[in-house]
């Protein structure tokens, strides 16, 4: 399976690059669902607040983090590749040495072919181990490169998250101001209604007490002349009785010119009674 992957490396990154395109959408396809969830929350009005499903944020939230592994899985895919060439070319080496070894082993006669399998092995070892440090190299490389890649890209979805959420934001806080400065004009027009309405009715109850306070004057005016009358009444008859007195009196005693009685006011009759003021409401 190694031999195969190393022998068509463009099949193998092109693969690569359409599962990370894959991902990427789907990615992207994802944070536009969790932003429709945001826009479709519930408003508290006069508030920069948003009602949102929990469970529906959280849910979205679990599908973007089962997403973003699929770049970590093709990282370490890579990896296990390299692990798989490196104990290849271990296992290579090894059953090299293991021929020189046995090599030499059979032919301890001959210095010079021993040294020089010896020679060969060290090379064959050095060129494996200098091959498997430039692979090695080359993905650690892809690896930082995917990774530093990776996390611009979420780098660049939350700052676009960021700006869309303060957008959002903003537009609330405006609405929301909008709304106070209607609620305030309506309450300025209601105050001025009721102060008009407060000043109609102070006027008509000062209306109201002037006419009470008239008709308590006259009340007054008729109950005192209803008592002057009486004691108009009062003083004519003690006088008639003084002047009878005086005529019965003997004939020695001075007399006295009987007191005129006071004269009574025209403008009261002596059948008239004082009415009462009319109470209002």
């Amino acid at each position: 399976m190694t031999r195969r992957e190393n022998a068509n490396p463009e099949a193998t990154e092109g693969q690569a690059v359409v599962r990370r395109r894959v991902v990427d959408f789907d990615i992207q396809q994802q944070l536009a669902e969790l932003q429709e969830i945001i826009y479709d929350s519930l408003r508290i009005p006069l508030t920069a607040w948003i009602v949102m499903d929990e469970d529906r944020v959280l849910d979205q939230i679990d599908v973007i983090y089962d997403s973003i592994p699929e770049a970590i899985q093709r990282a370490l895919a890579i990896i296990d590749r390299e692990e798989a060439i490196m104990a290849q070319a271990e296992e290579y080496a090894q059953r090299v040495m293991t021929a020189a070894q046995q090599e030499a082993a059979r032919i301890t006669d001959e210095q010079g072919i021993i040294q020089k399998a010896q020679q060969e092995a060290d090379q064959i070892r050095y060129q494996v181990q200098q091959d498997c440090e430039a692979r090695q190299r080359q993905v650690q490389q892809e690896c930082e490169t995917l990774q530093r890649q990776t996390q611009q890209e979420c780098e660049s979805r939350q700052r676009q998250v960021q700006q869309e959420c303060d957008l959002l934001q903003r537009k609330v806080q405006q609405e929301c101001e909008t709304l106070q400065r209607q609620t305030l004009g309506e309450l300025e027009q209601i105050k001025q209604v009721t102060n008009q309405e407060l000043q109609q009715y102070r006027q008509q109850t000062l209306r109201e007490c002037q006419e009470i306070q008239a008709d308590a004057d006259k009340y007054a005016d008729q109950v005192l002349s209803r008592l002057e009358q009486n004691l108009t009444e009062m003083m004519r008859v003690v006088t008639s009785s003084r002047q009878v007195l005086y005529e019965n009196a003997p004939q020695a005693a001075p007399s006295r010119p009987p007191a005129s009685p006071p004269k009574p006011n025209p403008s009261v009759s002596a059948s008239s009674r004082p009415e009462r003021p009319r109470k209002r409401r």
